[in-house]
C-alpha cells in the first residue's frame, strides 16, 4: 500500500512539474511578421503574447562569404526589432527569436 501512494505522490509531483514547464512557452510572442525596411535592414515585430522577441537575418556580401546579424536589443511584443547588414551586405532570410 504504501507502494502505490508513493506512486501516486510521484505521478502528481510529475504532472504539475509538466504543467510548469509548459506554462512559459503559452507566453511566447506570437503573430510576428518580419520585411526588409531598406537595402541594409531587415525588420519585424510581435502582435501577440507576451515575452521578448528579436530579428535576425541572413547578410549577402559579394564577393564575401554570408553572414547573421541580431538585433542586439530583445524587445517586448509590440514594438519594431532591426537587424543591420554592415560592409555592404544585403539582408535575406531575415526570422524571428522568441524567448
Amino acid at each position: 500500500m504504501k507502494r502505490v501512494g508513493s506512486l501516486m505522490t510521484s505521478l502528481v509531483l510529475g504532472a504539475g512539474l509538466a504543467l510548469a514547464a509548459a506554462s512559459p512557452a503559452a507566453a511566447d510572442p506570437y503573430d510576428c511578421r518580419t520585411w526588409y525596411k531598406s537595402r541594409t535592414t531587415a525588420a519585424g515585430t510581435c502582435t501577440n503574447g507576451t515575452g521578448e522577441f528579436r530579428v535576425y537575418t541572413k547578410c549577402d556580401r559579394p564577393l564575401a562569404q554570408d553572414y547573421t546579424v541580431y538585433d542586439p536589443t530583445w524587445r517586448r511584443v509590440g514594438t519594431t526589432s532591426t537587424a543591420i547588414c554592415h560592409s555592404g551586405g544585403t539582408p535575406y532570410g531575415a526570422g524571428i527569436q522568441v524567448r
